[in-house]
């Protein structure tokens, strides 16, 4: 491994140890890089791969509650906001939408984009801490 590497004991079900021993052989390489490798397709993105804007928020996530972390999944824009949102959008779409317009289009773009990074986020730090996370096909049955 060329990169900076730190040493880690772990202890693993002798099944997946195997397996990852099985994985080492066939491919005839050594087991820390089929870790590393399992590990870097594996794991989701960390934020460093999410736009610099939204990190503060997401990061502020880590320490909530697991309901809390439910209540932010479930967010949703107010009613006002997404129909404001959308008329910008039709007017953008037409190309009527005068400078002020563009920027409040902008400035909603990022609102809605800060939420989707939220609930997205806050997902994640829920199926790390173990919770069962609906598919989409769940939630839109829910809605």
């Amino acid at each position: 491994m060329t990169a900076t590497t730190e040493m880690f004991t772990i202890r693993l079900p002798l099944a997946a140890a195997r397996r990852l021993r099985h994985v080492a052989e066939i491919s005839q390489r050594p087991i820390d890089e089929v870790v590393a490798e399992t590990l870097r397709v594996t794991l989701p993105p960390g934020l460093e791969d999410v736009p610099s804007a939204f990190r503060a928020s997401l990061v502020q996530l880590e320490t909530r509650s697991t309901s809390d972390l439910w209540q932010e999944m479930q967010a949703t824009l107010p009613a006002p906001q997404v129909a404001r949102y959308d008329a910008l959008l039709l007017q953008h779409a037409a190309g009527i939408l005068n400078e002020a317009g563009e920027q409040e289009l902008a400035q909603r773009r990022a609102e809605a984009d800060q939420l989707m990074f939220r609930k997205a986020y806050a997902a994640l730090l829920l199926k790390w801490r173990g919770e069962r996370i609906p598919s989409l096909a769940e939630l839109d049955s829910e809605s």
